[in-house]
């Protein structure tokens, strides 16, 4: 299990599910596309959540029969249950404002003249519009650059956000890979938090890349450069051997070397 001891104490969003599988999040209904169960749009809901946050939340997920699950939901919406309820914020302490906290600004909520157009992305992402969803977002974090510049961490969490909705919508497309690739350069530029994010970005970019290289080799090798000088930036390795090792191996099948 990863360490969830540096996940803040608040906020904790609720899922509740009714004994006729309906699910709301923090009261509210939660309306899941066709084909989606409803606790699976709530947590979906949640991710969006925590990608505006940078960071991963905290979750109660409840049960018709009465179980509670302690959850942590990450930003690429990774899910672990806990095997311990969640902390109580420190005493006398109330609960903060989402990002309200932080030092680093990385958990600031956006300003109120946003919040619609955020909220435009996250309703089309609840039905499952991936695609308006990405069109707000790109809409959305446009806006944010212009009034705040590239690597305030309002435009970077967005941009963080459409590169999560992009990988769901389009999952081994070139155009996914360097979406994936300049969102990890600009975290990384912005020192964004939590890194993990980050890493998670260029670790997404080598997994499209390397399907893109194997049903088109010739845009997979027109990749090779940005995709290694992004894990070389990252410390990302292996990775980084891995994409060494193809385009040596590209070279040779073109050079007809046996």
């Amino acid at each position: 299990m990863p360490d969830t001891a540096p996940v803040p104490a608040r906020p904790v969003y609720t899922i509740t599910v009714s004994s006729s599988g309906d699910a709301a999040l923090d009261g509210e209904p939660v309306q899941a596309a066709p084909g989606q169960e409803p606790r699976v749009a709530a947590l979906a809901e949640v991710r969006v959540k925590a990608a505006l946050h940078g960071r991963p939340v905290r979750v109660t997920a409840k049960e018709p029969d009465g179980t509670v699950w302690p959850l942590i939901v990450d930003t690429d919406g990774t899910v672990t249950t806990l095997d311990h309820p969640h902390p109580a914020p420190p005493c006398g302490q109330l609960a903060p404002t989402p990002g309200g906290t932080s030092a680093s600004g990385w958990q600031q909520p956006l300003p109120t003249h946003y919040q619609p157009l955020f909220e435009r992305v996250t309703a089309a992402d609840r039905v499952g519009d991936l695609v308006a969803a990405i069109v707000a977002a790109v809409t959305l974090e446009t806006a944010l650059e212009r009034e705040f510049g590239p690597h305030h961490p309002h435009t970077v969490n967005t941009l963080t956000l459409r590169a999560w909705l992009t990988l769901r919508q389009q999952p081994h497309g070139h155009e996914t890979a360097q979406l994936l690739l300049q969102t990890a350069t600009r975290r990384h530029e912005a020192g964004a938090l939590p890194y993990g994010d980050t890493a998670r970005c260029a670790r997404n970019a080598h997994a499209v890349w390397r399907e893109v290289a194997r049903t088109d080799p010739g845009t997979g090798g027109a990749l090779c450069a940005d995709v290694l000088r992004v894990l070389e930036l990252l410390g990302e390795a292996g990775r980084a051997c891995d994409v060494r090792a193809w385009c040596d191996a590209a070279l040779v099948q073109q050079g007809g070397m046996p």
